[in-house]
Order: C-alpha cells, then structure tokens, then sequence
C-alpha cells in the first residue's frame, strides 16, 4: 500500500495540544515514511481553513495527516470527503476522540508511524443540518457548556469544569420531537448526542455500541436526572457501559429530524455552534478514507 501513495500534506494546526509547532515539525522531519515526499501546511487562522483544504485536494496529495484535536481532524476531513485523499490523524487535542476510537496511537512518533504500517479504512461521515462531524454531534446540556465556554474569556480544563459544575443543576431539561423510521417520539432530555464514533474523547463513552462504518447514527437520549444519580453516571460513561442506564435510551437510525422549541446551541466534534428549531441529521456510509491501524 505504501508505493501507492506519493505525497504527504501535514496541517498543523499549532493552537492544538502541549507541544508546540517547532517540536512536531522536529518529529514530523524524524518519523515521517522516509519513502514519501512531504508538505507541512501550518493551520493558523480560522480563515486559512478552506484554503488549505482545497490546496489538499487540488494539488494532488495522496494523504493530508491532521495535526491537532478534534477541530483539526474535523476541518481537514470534511474537504477529504468523498475523495481518494487518506486522511491520517495526529493526534495532539485535548479530547482526540475519533483517533481514540479508531485505536490510533496518542503518541507522535507511533502515530507518524502508522502512515507507514497503517490500512485505509472507509469510514461514515456525519451531518447535522449539513455541517459535517465525524465522531459525535450534539444538542442539550454539552453544547450549552460548549456554548458558554466558547465565550468565556478563561481558557482550560479548569474553566470548563467551573462552567459545568455551575450550570449543571440549573440547566432545565427540554423537550424534543424525534421523528426516525417512519415514527415520531417526543423525550424531555438532558442532551442528545447523535454518535458515529464510541466516545466524546478523553475515553468517555457515550455510545459504547457505536461503529464508524455500519450506516448508522447512534442517537443517544440520557433523561433528566437528580444529582445523586450523578456519580453512577459518570462511572457507566468511563466504563463503556452508560447504554445500560436507566437514564440512557439508544436508537440506531440512518437519519433523524428533530424538532425543539427555539434556536440554541449545538456542537459538532467539539466545536459550537448555533443552529435552528428544525435538525436534520444524515449519515454518508463509508465515505472517508482513513488510516488506522491494521486488524
């Protein structure tokens, strides 16, 4: 497989993760397929996005490796959809939950490597309402957080679990209209999560069911629920085993529409974002090539 491939595009994306640009240029130089030529493409401005991903695609680069989190690997992808471009992930985020789901390695050296070693796989493409998300989606409390985290002037870990642990009991749960295989169901949720990956990242299982290549959305509808029922939770999350709870009700769907009250905040692969009373949310069956690691 590797003679098949001619050249690499590396999209650094240098806000991304603890190290910073000079030390994965450094690993990128050392571990990259000595077989293969190489472009390293620094992703530094939010506008530079499309024109880095069209350059990808119309300059002839057989492989574009994402350097970054989950944005990264999200922004790099969507241009690769549907094409012959291998997407290979780097995965340097906070949360890395496509390339954990896929068993990539979280380490650089390993993780460039793979390009050498590594099998395309065609995987789903996801979207809701058009914008694309390859490993969750969502609408509720999470993008509620995403929403007010992107807002605030604080960064880090530990601004975000502020914001949470201070919304977390005033948030008031809303009521959704599901309608999925010619039948419509109405559920006052906490959050839904419409799933193609396993995980949010960080190894927090929120469909532990879920496969990025069976053409199916995994929609995931945790109830409203009291504070003490909090930790049990969180250790079902952890442990792949959060579809067990009471809480937690599951539909494996190729396409939802889902109607809620007013325009609000919705997050795809992390990022936020502000989207209307009416979702629609589609699946495109193995549309992405990606490399991971063989089986």
């Amino acid at each position: 497989m590797i003679r098949k491939r001619k050249k690499i595009a590396y999209v650094i994306n240098p806000n991304a993760g603890l190290m910073n640009k000079e030390q994965i240029i450094v690993q990128i130089k050392l571990h990259s397929p000595s077989a293969l030529d190489y472009e390293i493409i620094l992703w530094e401005t939010p506008e530079q996005g499309k024109e880095i991903t069209k350059r990808i695609v119309d300059e002839g680069f057989s492989i574009a490796a994402a350097v970054g989190g989950d944005g990264t690997v999200n922004e790099v992808s969507k241009a690769l959809v549907g094409t012959d471009v291998a997407l290979a992930i780097i995965p340097i985020g906070s949360g890395n939950g496509l390339a954990r789901h896929l068993k990539i390695p979280l380490n650089v050296r390993k993780a460039l490597e793979l390009i050498t070693w590594g099998e395309e796989k065609k995987i789903d493409s996801c979207f809701i309402n058009e914008k694309a998300f390859f490993c969750t989606s969502g609408i509720g409390f999470d993008a509620h957080i995403g929403k007010l985290f992107a807002e605030s002037r604080n960064r880090g870990f530990s601004t975000y679990a502020k914001i949470t642990i201070a919304q977390l009991f005033r948030y008031e749960c809303a009521v959704y209209n599901l309608t999925f295989d010619k039948k419509q169901i109405q559920r006052k949720a906490f959050l839904i999560t419409f799933a193609n990956a396993s995980q949010y990242g960080n190894d927090a299982f929120i469909a532990p069911r879920a496969s990025v290549g069976d053409g199916l959305i995994d929609v995931c509808i945790l109830k409203p629920f009291h504070f003490w029922d909090l930790p049990a939770l969180a250790w079902k999350m952890f442990h792949r085993s959060i579809d067990k709870s009471d809480f937690m009700e599951t539909f494996k769907v190729s396409e939802v529409d889902v109607e809620r009250t007013n325009t609000g905040p919705t997050h795809y692969d992390g990022e936020p974002g502000t989207m209307g009373s009416s979702l629609r949310i589609r699946i495109l069956p193995r549309s992405l090539r990606v490399i991971t690691p063989t089986h």
